[in-house]
């Protein structure tokens, strides 16, 4: 089972970058600009914040996204939402 594990908050960085971009090529305009909104908070915000804004991103594309993402994909965001929970919800 393949797992997508983060190390750093820059790895979360460059996951929603690559993510707004394969949204971007499939046409899910709207779920791209909020994940990239999300990954420009990485400069400019508190990190609990560029987390938060992560997380919400990140589930609006898990309930939206209706088959945009493989099942790889999909998975892969799965396990960065629950990083992310164990994460936030730890603080």
């Amino acid at each position: 089972m393949r797992r997508m594990k983060l190390s750093s908050n820059h790895k979360l960085y460059e996951y929603l970058v690559l993510l707004a971009s394969r949204l971007e090529s499939r046409d899910a305009k709207v779920l791209s600009e909020d994940v990239s909104a999300a990954a420009r908070t990485v400069s400019s915000f508190p990190v609990t914040e560029f987390l938060g804004e992560s997380r919400i991103a990140l589930r609006r594309v898990w309930a939206e996204e209706n088959g945009i993402l493989s099942q790889t994909e999909g998975a892969d965001l799965q396990d960065v939402l629950s990083q992310l929970d164990v994460t936030l919800d730890g603080r």
